[in-house]
Parts: structure tokens; sequence; C-alpha cells
């Protein structure tokens, strides 16, 4: 099961001006005994669902309770680590993996994981199409208890990543008597990693130790406490009260507190891009001036993306790529001829030519208008994620100087999100995440093709813009089965100068990814030093490997 789906921290709740300073859960000081509090990073009551196959899925589900065969961390680029699986291997020809899986490992009821359990769900993937988020298309088989082949098609080597380093191994012994395996909400899960679930309230939730956890003395805390928060003011006071150990979102003005308080400590590893995804394409349903990639183009030319970094998220923010890679980690997957850096500051006069050669005129009130209709788009985001509404704020300014009315159209969470799954937006703030490895396949799969979206009022898998372009369709097929590397790279600057032109994600910042943890109960945490998971509090598998390794402060 892939979950690309944003996944923030509540901290960016900081500025919501909220007095509400009371927790909606109750977390006693320094959380529970061995063990840590976590913040949900959403206000409100909590929804029940560990069911890994479904986008509203509780984060820990991913990572700390249902675990993938190798854990591939993003925030570096070296070989997977083995989970429950040890080894893997290709044919030549890249359409046969074959995995060996880890001996003596039992599910947290007792039964023992076998090659079965893999083969089930691998099976379960490719016959439920709600679930199959990556094209999955190939016949499983075990060839004993401790050992899957995987045949497909065609040549697939970028779909092995996502198949062993992002699908949710769960229990053939109970999930073959599941009818609804999208919808269901798993209220007892099963799993092999490190937690499983002990108490469950809407307003928080526990997962304790697997006593019969694979890793050996692992793992050593032996609670989690995920906490849902009445208001942001409340998450932040937590933290400093030292009843919050772990939280991902820049918190404004939050670095003197940090440099004061002995326990906390903040890193940010920024790796995510920050964009306004359009809803682009009119005959999926989309409507309004940004279905128009001329206006698109104009908009991401009359921004000051350097301003908004500065203003909104305190300097801290990267450079992006057109091409929607990472700048410096990806410079040489760039085609040459484009630009490895999206301009930092607004060039008007740019934007205006765009707009006029595609029939816009600058009408009399300053704005832009064409068949009667004034230039004047919406962008939708949380209005948790104060630092997203003040760089639309800042955008709107920028932009009314160049002939467009840009307005922000904050939202409660659940709201937002519900309108992106269905496309009822003209734009939408959100983020692009890496794949499981540098690979720019990971993110046009994911972002820029038709199986990856869907029409305005249906769910969309994966790609929000409902973005459609058969010959994007085209090349990334291509280039997932392609197995020169020169020739892969050869197509993916391709699929760059179409998606350059069409811009359905306006990439606006390498978002900074601050997260701040807390030493007072835990230690082990990733450090600049020693990254060996992504340490955002949010992040899915990343999270399941760093409270896997965490200890007890006491235990020091």
């Amino acid at each position: 099961m892939i979950l690309r789906s944003s996944r923030r921290g509540l901290a960016l709740v900081a500025a919501l001006g909220a007095t509400a300073i009371a927790l909606s859960g109750c977390v006693s000081p320094g959380g529970d005994e061995k063990g840590i509090s976590i913040a949900t990073g959403s206000l409100g009551d909590i929804t029940k669902n560990f069911n890994p196959f479904s986008p509203n899925v509780l984060q820990p589900t991913l990572g700390a309770i249902y675990e993938p065969l190798f854990f591939y961390n993003t925030i570096s680029a070296g070989d997977p680590e083995p989970m429950l699986g040890t080894e893997f291997s290709w044919n030549d020809d890249a359409t046969q993996l074959t995995i060996e899986l880890r001996p003596d490992v039992t599910w947290s009821d007792g039964e023992a994981f076998t090659a079965d359990d893999v083969v089930f769900t691998y099976d379960l993937l490719a016959q439920t199409p709600e679930i199959n988020t990556i094209g999955y298309a190939g016949e499983a088989a075990a060839v004993d208890d401790d050992t899957v082949t995987v045949t497909f098609p065609e040549p697939s080597l970028p779909i092995g990543p996502e198949l062993i380093g992002r699908t949710a191994i769960v229990p053939e012994h109970l999930w073959s008597g599941f009818d609804d395996v999208v919808n269901f909400v798993n209220d007892q899960p099963v799993g092999t990693g490190p937690f499983t679930l002990a108490s469950f309230t809407p307003q928080s939730y526990v997962l304790s130790r697997n006593e019969s956890y694979w890793q050996p003395d692992r793992p050593q805390l032996e609670t989690l406490r995920y906490v849902s928060f009445a208001s942001g003011d409340a998450a932040i006071t937590a933290m400093t009260n030292g009843q919050l150990d772990w939280n991902t979102g820049l918190v404004p003005n939050f670095a003197e507190q940090v440099e004061n308080d002995p326990y906390l400590e903040q890193i940010n590893t920024p790796i995510n891009q920050t964009t306004w995804v359009a809803c682009a394409e009119a005959s999926l349903g989309c409507s309004g001036p940004q279905t128009d990639p001329a206006v698109r183009l104009a908009i991401s030319a009359a921004i000051d993306r350097q301003e908004i970094i500065d203003i909104a998220f305190e300097g801290l923010g990267g450079a992006v790529s057109p091409a929607l890679l990472l700048p410096e980690r990806d410079a040489d997957l760039i085609a040459p001829d484009l630009t490895v850096q999206t301009p930092p500051n607004a060039d008007v006069e740019k934007a205006a030519s765009l707009l006029t050669s595609a029939g816009w005129t600058r009408g009399s009130d300053g704005f832009f208008a064409k068949d009667g209709q004034k230039l004047s788009v919406t962008v939708q985001v949380p209005q948790e994620w104060t630092d997203y509404v003040t760089a639309i704020e800042v955008a709107s300014q920028q932009l009314a100087s160049a002939g467009i009315d840009l307005q922000p159209e904050a939202l409660p969470g659940a709201q937002w999100n519900e309108r992106r799954f269905s496309g009822d937006f003209q734009f939408t703030m959100d983020g692009v995440y890496q794949g499981p490895a540098p690979d720019p396949y990971y993110i046009y799969a994911t972002y820029f093709t038709t199986d990856a979206t869907a029409p305005v009022g249906q769910q969309a898998p994966t790609s929000y813009s409902r973005y459609s372009d058969p010959a994007v369709d085209d090349l990334v097929a291509a280039a997932r089965v392609e197995l020169d590397p020169d020739k892969r790279k050869a197509t993916y600057f391709q699929i760059q100068r179409v998606i350059s032109q069409a811009m359905p994600y306006i990439p606006v910042l390498v978002v900074p990814t601050v997260t701040y943890y807390s030493t007072r109960n835990a230690t082990g945490w990733p450090t600049e030093d020693d990254l060996y998971a992504f340490p955002a509090s949010w992040s899915i598998w990343n999270l399941g490997v760093v409270t896997a390794r965490l200890q007890p402060a006491a235990a020091q």
C-alpha cells in the first residue's frame, strides 16, 4: 500500500491565536512511564482508522503497526535496510524479483509470518484497483516459507522499491476474511511492527510495546501516546511544558525556546516541495482561469519566491526546479535546456507577455480579463497551516501588482482534505513528496499520469491536479521499462519539457521540515550526524524505525 498524501505536523498552527490551552487529550507531564507523547498532526477529534490501505489511515499504522519488507530512507541515497525481508535480487531483464524473508517473525497475535502473507498481500494489491496506486501487475509465488518470487509482464525496476519498501504486509489468516479491504476501519490491527494498539478515544490513542517484536531488544519504549489538541497554542504549550515529546512543523519565533530548554532540540530536513496544485484539466471537470496553462505560467513568473520564503518560512525554504526535482540532489537529472532552479524573484513583464499572448487583456482596474472574466483565482489551504496561509497572502500582494487577483481560502483541515481528494478547488497548496528512491520516475508517475488522477467529484489516487496528457503517460510508461540509465534520463528530459510548459503544479519552494523533539523522556533521535530515518513525526514508515530505536531517557 502506498500513501503519498500530505502528512504535516501540528505545530504550524502556532499563530492561530486560539486562547484555549487545554489539551483535547489528557497528557501527563513527561508522558507515560517509559513512553512518549506525539501530536496527531490535526485538531479536534480523531477518526479511528487503522486500515493500511485507506487514504485516511492514522499515521502510525504504517511503520509502527504494519511494516514493509525493506526500509528506504528518503533522506539518504543508501541501500534499503532489511526489515521483514533480508535480501532481494532481480533477474537480468528485470522481469522477476526474488525476495528472501526473515524467519521466526510472528504477528502480534502470535501467528507465524510466512511467504504466504507476502503473496496474499501482493495478490490483494493486484486484485483491488482502489489500493493499487503503483500499477502493480505482477504474479507472486511462495517458493518456500521464507522465499517469494514476483514475476512481471515487463521490466519493472521502479516498481520494486514501491512493492518491497512501501507496501504494508498484512496477515493472510485475518485479511482473507475481510470483504471490503478498502473501506473498513480495522479497529483491531494485527501487525509485525514494534507497537500494537492498546486503547483509543477520539482525543487520544495509545500504542504499546509489541512484546514479540522481531528486532532483539527493541522497542525499549513502553508506549506511544498520540494526542489531538484543541488548538495550535495548546500543542506549543504542551511542547514547552514537557508534555509533548515529538512534533514536526515550523513554529514561528520558537528558536529561543529551544535554545533555553535543555531537553528540547530541533532539526530541519528540507526534502519535500510545496506547490500550488491547479485543478488543471477542463475535460476532467475543472473550471476557472487556472485551466489555462498561460495563467499558471504567468502566476509562476509573477511570484517572488524569495520574499515568500523570507516572510512565511523564516528564510528556511529552498529553491525549486521547474522539473519538480530537487535542484541540488537531482541537478544531473534536469534537462540542460531548463533552468535548474526556478527564478527566485518575480518577472512581471514575462507574466504580462504570457497572458497577453494567450488573449488576456489588462483592464482599467489593473487586472487582466478574458471574455469578460476577471483573472481571479483562489488557493485553498488548511487554516491550521499558518505558514502556508501567510505565503498565499504574500503572493496575493505580489500578483495584484501583476494584474492577477489571487485570494487565499483557508478551510478546516478535514474540509480542505476532502476537497483536495475530490478536485473541488482552483488551486490548493500542498506538497510534492519524494518517492522511495532518488529517481524522477516516482514524481512523474505519482503526480503527472492519467492513471494517478480522476475526474472532478471522484477521489484521485495521488494526482489531485487532474492533469492528463497522453504524451506524458507514454513517456512515463517508457521510463518504467527502460533499463538503460542514459535512455531513461533522456526520457525524463522529454517529460520535463512538457510539464514545465503545462505546469499543473506551480513550484513554490523546497519547504523546511522542522522537527522538535525532547530528550526528557527518550533519546536516540535522528540527528544531523545520524539521519538513520527522516525525523518528521508524521512520516510514515520512518516513524516506525525511529520509535523502534528510541530509548527511555532513564536507561541512559
